[in-house]
C-alpha cells in the first residue's frame, strides 16, 4: 500500500473496457479482396493516426482520407469493407465494467483515450458515457499518449497530484509515459491482475 491515498483512477478505453472484433473485420476485408488489417494499417499509419487522435483531422476528414488511399490502391469494389469498418464501435467487456463500478463506489474514475472526434458518440452508443466520472479524449486535448504531458494535463485538470493517481492501459508505451509523469501504473493484461493492482492501492475491497 502506498502512503498517499489515491484520489483518482485513470483508465484507458480500448483493450481495457472496449474490445474490437478484429477477427470479424478480417473476414469482412477478405470478402472484399483486401488483406486483413489493411484498413487498420492505413487508418493508424504514422501519417494519419497521430492526426486523428490529436484532433487535427476530424473523424469524417480522417475517414475520407483513409477511404481515398485504400480505394486508390485497391479499387472501388472495396468500399463496402471500409463502410463496415467505419460503422464498427466494438463491444464492451462486461466483467471489466462491473469492476469499474466497484472502483467508483470508493474512488472517482476517469478515462483517457487516444480517441478520434467520434469518441463521445461511440461511448454513447456503447452506453459507457456515464460510467466514468471524467472523460478525456486526446482528440479534444490536442496531445496523445504516450506523451507524459497528456498525463500531467489530466492530473492538472482534476487538481490531483500525479502520485495520487493510478493509470491502467493495455499498451506498455502508454504505461511508461504515465510513469514518467509520476502516476502509479499498471499494464492491463487481464481482469485478475488489474483487480490485484487496484486492491493493492486500496481502491477495491
Amino acid at each position: 500500500m502506498i502512503d498517499a491515498p489515491i484520489a483518482v483512477v485513470v483508465f484507458d478505453l480500448d483493450g481495457v473496457f472496449r474490445q474490437w472484433n478484429d477477427d470479424q473485420l478480417d473476414d469482412v476485408e477478405q470478402s472484399f479482396g483486401l488483406p486483413p488489417r489493411t484498413i487498420l494499417d492505413v487508418a493508424f499509419s504514422p501519417e494519419l493516426g497521430p492526426l486523428a487522435v490529436t484532433g487535427r483531422l476530424t473523424f469524417p476528414e480522417w475517414m475520407t482520407e483513409v477511404r481515398k488511399r485504400i480505394i486508390s490502391e485497391h479499387g472501388n469494389d472495396v468500399a463496402g469493407a471500409i463502410d463496415e469498418w467505419e460503422a464498427n464501435v466494438g463491444r464492451v467487456d462486461t466483467d471489466m465494467l462491473a469492476m469499474l463500478r466497484q472502483v467508483r463506489a470508493r474512488t472517482p474514475a476517469a478515462m483517457l483515450s487516444n480517441g478520434t472526434t467520434r469518441l463521445r458518440r461511440d461511448l454513447h452508443v456503447l452506453d459507457l458515457l456515464d460510467e466514468f466520472d471524467h472523460v478525456f479524449n486526446t482528440a479534444e486535448l490536442g496531445i496523445a499518449k504516450p506523451d507524459p504531458d497528456v498525463f500531467r494535463l489530466v492530473c492538472a485538470s482534476l487538481a490531483v497530484e500525479p502520485e495520487r493517481a493510478l493509470f491502467i492501459d493495455d499498451l506498455q508505451e502508454n504505461v511508461d509515459g504515465a510513469g514518467d509523469a509520476g502516476l502509479h501504473t499498471h499494464r492491463h493484461v487481464d481482469r485478475v491482475s488489474t483487480t490485484e493492482f487496484l486492491r493493492s492501492h486500496g481502491v477495491l475491497p
